[in-house]
């Protein structure tokens, strides 16, 4: 395991609930699903009283890649639905999506490295779709 990862910023100039439409769309246009949403401002707003920007988490993957992770390793269902997080205010939006790098440096067996990274380059052609601008990495401490 390594304490340094990467993840790629994408910024769409849509205010966030737009920004967040349009995501939604684009992922499913690119054959992929979206298992799990987590309202993060919410879950803050109730639990702690603060005001954050608006932030969620999207878990998305595509069923049958998800299958074909477990069928041979089980822990390919914490690799496979992989998080797409989307921040944005009144004006631009961020999708932040995991690297391939850092995909690879977790050291994944075979069996679960290539649906994931299958998973990961169309999340990507999908939110590239919708992104104002090219992606940057940024490397961020684990």
């Amino acid at each position: 395991m390594t304490n340094e990862s990467s993840l790629m910023t994408f910024t769409i100039d849509e205010p966030g609930h737009r920004a967040l439409r349009m995501v939604r769309r684009a992922l499913a246009l690119h054959g992929l699903q979206i298992a799990a949403e987590l309202d993060i401002t919410l879950r803050i707003e109730q639990e702690l009283g603060a005001e954050v920007a608006p932030c969620i988490v999207l878990s998305v993957d595509d069923p049958a890649l998800l299958l074909e992770g477990i069928v041979f390793h089980r822990g390919a269902a914490l690799e496979i639905p992989q998080p797409v997080v989307v921040s944005g205010g009144d004006r631009h939006t961020e999708v932040l999506v995991r690297s391939v790098e850092s995909l690879i440096a977790r050291g994944l067996p075979a069996s679960v490295q290539n649906p994931a990274l299958q998973v990961q380059a169309r999340i990507v052609r999908a939110i590239e779709t919708v992104a104002d601008c090219v992606h940057e990495q940024i490397p961020v401490s684990a």
